[in-house]
C-alpha cells in the first residue's frame, strides 16, 4: 500500500482519513487526529511577540502596533494573554505588580 502525502495546505482540517488499497478496493480507516490546537490571529501574533521577547502586556501592546500596524488595546491582549494560558500555551509569573509571560513547550513548537 502507498500513501501520498500532500502539502501546503493552510488552515485545513481533516475529519475522516481513509486509503483505497489496489488489492481489496476497500477503504481502510486510520486514527482520526484532532487538530492540535485553534488559535486566532490575534492569539497567534500575540504568541509571536512572545516568543520574540516581549514578556509584558504593555511591551506586547507596543510591539504589536509597531510589528503589525495595528493598534490594539491592553485590555485586548490581557484578554488574549489569559486565552493562552488556558490554552497551556504560554505560563506567567509576577514580577512586581505586572505578569511576565513566556512561551511553554507546546508555544515554542507552534509559533517560535
Amino acid at each position: 500500500m502507498t500513501l501520498a502525502t500532500v502539502g501546503g495546505f493552510v488552515n485545513v482540517s481533516f475529519n475522516r482519513v481513509f486509503t483505497m488499497p489496489g488489492d481489496k478496493g476497500e477503504p481502510v480507516d486510520w486514527p482520526i487526529v484532532p487538530r492540535l490546537i485553534d488559535l486566532s490571529l490575534v492569539e497567534y501574533r500575540v504568541l509571536r511577540l512572545i516568543c520574540s521577547g516581549y514578556s509584558l502586556a504593555k511591551e506586547i501592546v507596543k510591539g504589536y502596533t509597531s510589528k503589525f500596524n495595528e493598534t490594539i488595546s491592553l485590555q485586548t491582549i490581557e484578554r488574549t494573554l489569559t486565552k493562552l494560558r488556558v490554552k497551556n500555551l504560554i505560563n506567567s509569573k509576577p514580577v512586581g505588580k505586572a505578569l511576565m509571560h513566556e512561551t511553554t513547550e507546546l508555544g515554542r513548537i507552534l509559533t517560535c
